[in-house]
């Protein structure tokens, strides 16, 4: 297991304790009080405390089998899909609340997204798959902007777009680049994508993945060799494997 899964299975582990340890209290303050309104009260928190930390550990005893083995089974793929989302916010929080690196747990938060996204077969056509890349991307210096048009480029090689425009040729899939999330909410909408393909750091990838829901997102982080938001850089192989994985070539 990776460090930064650890970290995460930590912080699940953290926040199962605190409902177990709430849980815990109500129980004991129920015991040594008279007044019914008040145990009834006590009691709600002790029960609403109780299942949500069952359901907590039962989330990281999943996850430490997901992040210890290859392939994920249908149970585990059902599960997380419908409760990876609710424990993530919990996590963010309580981690912002630590002083944690955000990062780490957003990072881990997409490893999980592609894993679960990626054990479902699936076969989409080349017009229903997005690739979404972000404006940073193209080098800062190019006086041809591809954020309204991807084929304004000159194709100098100076950076991704270049590789990327030839992907889109070859695959015959939509690709944008987008300068934030409205937007992003806006290329997707107006394109009704089946499948989407995004490029992104660990916050912009997160928050990306959370807002879509019904579509399969498949994320790729970019490589940030001059800092955060200019002139980064991604794995083009990357891109063509989650392609080809959405055209079921994989």
């Amino acid at each position: 297991m990776k460090k930064n899964d650890s970290l995460f299975i930590k912080m699940i582990f953290l926040i199962m304790g605190i409902f177990f340890a709430l849980g815990s209290l109500a129980l004991y303050l129920i015991n040594s009080s008279n007044l019914v309104l008040y145990k009834i009260i006590l009691s709600i928190i002790l029960i609403i405390s109780f299942c949500l930390g069952i359901f907590i550990l039962i989330t990281a005893i999943v996850l430490i089998h997901v992040f210890k083995k290859k392939d994920i089974g249908n149970f585990e793929k059902v599960y997380l899909n419908k409760s990876i989302r609710y424990v993530y916010l919990g996590i963010l929080n309580l981690a912002n609340l630590l002083n944690i690196d955000k990062n780490k747990i957003r990072g881990v938060f997409a490893q999980i997204n592609n894993r679960v996204v990626l054990s479902t077969r699936v076969k989409i056509e080349p017009e229903y798959i997005l690739v979404l890349l972000p404006h940073c991307i193209q080098k800062s210096s190019c006086p041809h902007k591809v954020t309204t048009n991807i084929e304004n480029c000159k194709k100098c090689g100076q950076c991704n777009i270049d590789n990327i425009l030839k992907l889109k040729e070859k695959y015959n899939v939509n690709v944008f680049v987008s300068t934030g999330g409205t937007l992003a909410r806006k290329i997707i909408k107006e394109n009704n994508p089946k499948g989407i393909i995004a490029v992104a750091c660990e916050r912009d990838l997160s928050a990306g993945i959370m807002d879509v829901r019904k579509i399969p997102v498949v994320g790729v982080l970019n490589e940030r060799p001059q800092g955060p938001c200019i002139n980064t850089r991604v794995s083009v192989d990357k891109i063509e494997d989650s392609i080809r994985y959405l055209l079921g070539k994989e």
